[in-house]
């Protein structure tokens, strides 16, 4: 009878195991077990993994836990300090599975203790007890409490819990013994035996795993330290045995023997197999749970989606009652409701449909679909998506095929602002009980390994960051470890020093032994699940760390179960879509119908084709703004066959520039059968679409769509028996149609081979919609357009700055907020864009509600007298009114924007405002009330506001600040300068010596030289380990910001010009890191007083390579040296012809150290030149 492993740890024990499980499930079949128990440290993440991998491989699975029990109640409104005693728990059936999914949620829910790495989900033993059907139970490690009683010399405490747990448990209460070689070991094994033994308890003998095998063990220690924040060479931290591995059979019976006898030990290991076979199957996967929807009295269903899918498609065609549907949509509704039903979809549908209608209802925006359910009739009828698949030609079976059962995928996208509110709608309706968010898992990939075990193995983060950086990264994925050191590596120098330096190996080879375990859990940012019953009985639930409830299980593992997911997206451009229709309305009273566009609008496709995309969904993009310009997109299949070519596939194949050939005329479109005309002619005879090919194996070879969407799937995963299958059917079946044999032949070769690019057209489309809806506002309502799209980046101070810059280009100015104009956001006020009330700090909600309130009650204000007296001050405070000042939103309000007057009137004001206040509180009148009043006949006596403000105190006059120290105070409370920017006046040398904006540097490559003309609004300083001190700046233009880094050996030379508000001009080299893109400091200069020399050349002279020579060899002799910072000058050729003179800024290869030195140097070799500041150059 062989060993089975009864306790042990994945890499869901987050950094507690190095164990994943596919490796794990290959370990025990190559050990000859017939089943093995996955028993993680309180949770199961694990277990629906663990159930697929061990079926496949032919074996069974045990899902268990091991858990942490506790003696008082968890419910106790005072928790105590109880000690957390450890326990495995396995699933015996489906009862016992739906057991230990409660216990665990309940753990999780109501009985979490300790803090941060410390916190433990614990169940107390009535708890336990009260959910005991179907579970087996062991005594666990030296953490259990009966092993705890016997090593502190209490076995009639041990003997006492034992009889407790067999009274519960019965015959499926075991004693667990383990040997990993420590005296703890013998001494709780020999109790156990002995206990064992007095009351007829069963022994099993486990090696509580943690690792595949004795090879793991140094990166699991690794592992651990992650976890811990130590360093491997820290003598005080926690460690194992470099025991607790996956042992076989003779392993396992080898142990024991110096302390128990043979006859035990044999007993123990046999048991573990005879647990095994009490295990039943938990039978939990596959068999769909649809939430209970509440079906109205006289209906199913199936007759209730038919119904409201009929009047739904009545009200989107505009038909009455009495008129039939034409074919084409009658038949096609019908159909897909069959298919519905034959599939047992009907709830699905009714579900979606509800939830989408009380977002609708609620004014919530909704996007027009998402993935392939745009090419539904029904999803359209139902109002689930916006986008009319027989118009634009999208398959039902695409999305829902009747040859291949599936659960359908509706994924929406809402108001990112409002998704909340749908999320809570859904709760409400089903119950908190039976929906749930659904978590995710973040695993270690191969560049933040490499770094993690940098760290524990205390190598210096430097040399960490250079060979992460060498791993390129693809599709967003870093390449994996093994392929780096692999004969083909994409890095050979990565390579290089993995084989030529032990360090390097010792640590590469130790990441790679944990590359792809998880490390933390997070919250799917849509996923919710919604079940029939309480989710707490089929999936384990714990809370994230907002305290959102969450199940265990990721979202493949869910869906496995059967149980109903909804993606509900947060889409930021739906948002702004509904703020840019509802600012259009407040100020021209048009409402405009984002669903209801002419997709013909001239307007729209200028925009897109003079390539002003910034803020265009889908298009931002550097790479894509080219694409655009040079496409020029005349219809809405333009911009979504765009969308569905630019992604990695299509980009490589060079579809694209022939895509835009064919457009335009450069190129011919060919066809190789006329019956591909009609199928790829609005892609102009590329194959771009999935639902192409599907309609190319329906139309030439006479596949049903369902067989097609079939042949799509094979075509995808290139199965070469599928592959070969279907070759055959599909060349027969397009001979029998009348296409040569040879054709059909290459045609099905060409539909493999775009198979891989292919997309999916319902996606693209609804997408492209989208698309099209952000260009058309933005090209009739631009003011409105850029006041949304700013006030829903107002997070992201670098798109902000850039869609300033982008507002500037299309002459809207942007300006201050404005107390008597401004509202919450950023708000349109003719042609100008006023920053909102929210932006300015200091200035809380409140604050911001009283303002707008008695702006509308009683008028703008006139003076800050009067905005004191109006609003008390206890809600808006001393603090509030200096933010409002120096952020310029009282302006209007004194002559000549007089900032610094306004804050000497305010203590004046604020003190009269109060007295005032009190005054009229009393019911007393107010001296200056009084005064101002007696001049006034009856009947003509104004408001007490009014006239107490024409009287208020003024201070003595005082000059306003200098205008740095004004924008220095703006910038302070909004976060951008607002009346001015110190770049903007050196505009033309800028545009000169800083070629590139900072927010165009995702176009530029890794390590490539840029100069910039840039401003150090922040300055981080840094210690590195060795004691040296390098720098981090954040860097912003007049376009955008980056954060740029300085180097010790650069930050020594440098540090006096490193200034916060300095403004420089760099030279750097660019870093992409990740996702990233920073700058690395070379040199730097102040611009303040940087000279230029100015080299005069006629237009012949500059294009003769000789004189070219002579200056190069000129500049040569005098430039700065490799080591040096801070003394670079650059120099600048004005290029005369006729009466034009072109200024040309050389490289930087060309910087000269000593300016009269190269001055002097150029004059004795006859070239004109002069040094001159870049304020007179310009």
């Amino acid at each position: 009878m062989a060993f089975v492993p009864l306790h042990n740890h994945s890499d869901y024990s987050l950094l507690d195991g190095a164990s994943q499980l596919p490796a794990m499930v290959e370990r025990a079949v190559a050990l000859g077990m017939p089943a093995l128990a996955l028993t993680d440290h309180g949770v199961m993440y694990g277990a629906i993994e663990l159930l697929k991998l061990c079926t496949k491989a032919g074996i069974k699975p045990i899902i268990g836990n091991e858990m942490y029990v506790i003696n008082g109640s968890i419910d106790d409104p005072q928790q105590k300090k109880e000690k957390r005693y450890h326990l495995v728990v396995l699933a015996k059936n489906a009862v016992g599975y739906r057991n230990l999914v409660k216990l665990t949620s309940i753990s999780h829910l109501r009985g979490m203790r300790g803090r941060g790495i410390f916190s433990r989900a614990c169940i107390d033993k009535a708890t336990l007890a009260a959910h005991s059907e179907g579970l087996i139970v062991a005594t666990a490690c030296l953490g259990g409490e009966i092993p705890q009683a016997i090593l502190q010399g209490r076995p009639e405490v041990a003997r006492e819990v034992a009889s407790w747990y067999q009274g519960v448990f019965g015959g499926d209460f075991y004693l667990e013994i383990q040997d990993h070689g420590g005296i703890e070991d013998r001494i709780v094994n020999t109790g156990i035996a002995r206990i064992g033994a007095e009351l007829g308890i069963e022994l099993v003998a486990t090696n509580d795993a943690h690792y595949l095998s004795a090879n793991d063990v140094e990166a699991h220690d690794a592992l651990l330290c992650v976890l811990t924040g130590k360093l491997i060479s820290d003598e005080k931290r926690l460690r194992y045995t470099g025991t607790e591995y996956i042992k076989g059979e003779a392993e396992m019976l080898a142990l024991f023997a110096d302390h128990l006898p043979q006859e035990v030990i044999e007993r123990a290991v046999a048991n573990t197999a005879r647990v095994a076979e009490k295990v039943e199957a938990y039978d939990i996967l596959g068999r769909y749970q649809m939430p209970r929807f509440p079906i109205p009295e006289g209906h199913t269903s199936v007759s209730f989606l038919t119904e409201v899918a009929e009047q739904g498609l009545r009200e989107r065609l505009q038909l009455e009652v009495e008129r039939p549907f034409e074919p084409i949509y009658g038949e096609r509704l019908a159909f897909e409701l069959q298919v519905m039903e034959q599939m047992g979809f009907p709830t699905y549908f009714l579900v979606v449909w509800d939830y989408i209608r009380f977002a609708r209802d609620s004014g919530i925006p909704v996007g027009p679909g998402r993935g392939s359910a745009a090419g539904s009739l029904v999803a359209y009828a139902l109002g689930i998506t916006n986008i009319d698949p027989v118009i634009h030609g999208l398959l039902f079976e695409r999305f829902l095929n009747p040859e291949r059962k599936s659960m359908p995928d509706i994924d929406t996208d809402f108001c990112i602002e409002r998704r909340g509110e749908v999320i809570d709608y859904v709760t409400k309706r089903y119950g908190e009980d039976k929906v749930a968010q659904i978590i995710t898992f973040n695993r270690m990939t191969s560049k933040a390994v490499l770094k993690d075990v940098a760290r524990v193995l205390d190598i210096p983060y430097g040399d960490a960051d250079r060979l992460a950086k060498l791993i390129p990264v693809v599709r967003g994925k870093p390449a994996k470890l093994k392929e780096m050191i692999g004969a083909e590596s994409p890095a050979p120098e990565f390579r290089e020093k993995y084989q030529k330096d032990p360090v390097v190996q010792r640590w590469v080879d130790m990441a790679m032994r944990i590359e792809g375990t998880n490390k933390t859990f997070g919250v799917h940012a849509a996923g919710v699940v919604i079940a029939a019953e309480p989710l707490d009985e089929l999936v384990p639930l714990q809370r994230n760390n907002d305290g959102q409830v969450i199940t265990q299980y990721f979202m493949e593992d869910v869906e496995s179960m059967g149980l109903l997911k909804m993606d509900f997206l947060g889409l930021k451009n739906l948002t702004m879509i509904d703020k840019t229709v509802d600012l259009v309305q407040q100020s021209t009273g048009v409402l405009v119908d984002p669903d209801a566009l002419p997709l013909d609008d001239p307007g729209t496709y200028a925009l897109l084709g003079r390539g002003d995309l910034e803020g265009i969904f889908q298009l931002e993009s550097s790479g894509m703004r080219q694409i655009v310009r040079d496409l020029k997109p005349s219809s809405l299949e333009d911009i979504s066959s765009i969308l569905a070519l630019y992604r990695p596939g299509p980009l490589d194949a060079g579809l694209i520039p022939k895509f835009i050939n064919r457009k335009h005329g450069r190129e011919a479109i060919e066809f190789a059968h006329e019956k591909l005309r009609p199928i790829l002619n609005e892609t102009y005879g590329i194959m771009v679409y999935q639902e192409q090919i599907m309609k190319i194996a329906q139309d030439l070879a006479g596949y049903s769509l369902g067989e097609a969407d079939l042949l799509r799937r094979a075509m995808g995963k290139k199965k070469k028996s599928e592959m070969e299958k279907h070759q055959g059917l599909f060349v027969q079946g397009a001979t029998e149609r009348g296409v040569e044999a040879r054709i059909a032949e290459a045609l099905f070769e060409q539909m493999v081979l775009f198979a891989e690019y292919c997309f999916n057209k319902s996606h693209s489309t609804a997408y492209g919609a989208v698309t099209y809806q952000t260009a058309y506002l933005k090209a009739h309502y631009p003011v409105a357009y850029m006041a949304a799209l700013l006030t829903v980046n107002a997070g992201d101070s670098a798109k902000v700055q850039r869609y300033i810059a982008n507002c500037s280009a299309m002459g809207i100015e942007v300006m201050p907020p404005d107390v008597n104009a401004s509202g919450i956001d950023f708000t349109p006020v003719g042609k100008r864009i006023l920053f909102g009330l929210s932006a300015v700090r200091n200035l809380g909600d409140g604050a911001i509600r009283q303002l707008l309130e008695a702006r509308s009650s009683e008028g703008a204000f006139a003076s800050l007298a009067e905005l004191c007296d109006r609003i008390p001050g206890h809600q808006l405070n001393r603090r509030a009114l200096e933010a409002l000042i120096h952020s310029g939103s009282l302006d209007a309000l004194e002559p000549g924007a007089n900032r610094a007057q306004l804050m000497a009137d305010l203590d004046l004001l604020i003190d009269w405002a109060s007295s005032r206040a009190k005054d009229r509180a009393s019911g007393q009148g107010n001296l200056f009330d009084l005064l101002a009043g007696a001049g006034a006949g009856a009947g003509e006596m104004t408001s007490g506001a009014a006239s107490g403000a024409e009287v208020a105190p003024k201070a003595a006059p005082v000059a306003d600040y200098p205008p740095t120290e004004k924008l220095r105070l703006e910038k302070e409370l909004v976060g951008f300068y607002l009346s001015d920017h110190p770049l903007k006046q050196l505009g033309r040398p800028v545009k000169l010596l800083s070629p590139i904006a900072l927010a165009n540097l995702e176009e530029l490559a890794d390590k490539a030289k840029v100069s910039a003309v840039v401003m150090v609004p922040e300055i981080r300083q840094v210690t590195t380990r060795k004691g040296d001190r390098m720098a981090v700046l954040q860097l912003e233009d007049l376009t955008g910001s980056c954060e740029a880094v300085v180097f010790p050996k650069s930050y020594a030379r440098l540090a006096d010009h490193l200034m916060v508000d300095a403004r420089l001009l760099v030279w750097a080299t660019v870093d992409r890191r990740d996702d990233r893109v920073q700058l690395i400091v070379d040199d730097c200069r102040c611009i303040d007083d940087l000279q230029l020399l100015m080299v005069d050349l006629p237009a012949e002279q500059a294009s003769d390579i000789a004189i070219q020579h002579r200056l190069r060899e000129c500049l040569h002799r005098h430039r700065p040296p490799q080591d040096e910072a801070g003394l670079r000058v650059p120099v600048v050729a004005l290029v005369r012809q006729e009466d034009q003179t072109r200024f040309v800024r050389l490289g930087p290869q060309f910087c000269v150290d000593d300016v009269q030195a190269a001055l002097l140097t150029l004059t004795a070799a006859d070239f004109q030149a002069t040094i001159s500041s870049p304020l007179l150059a310009a």
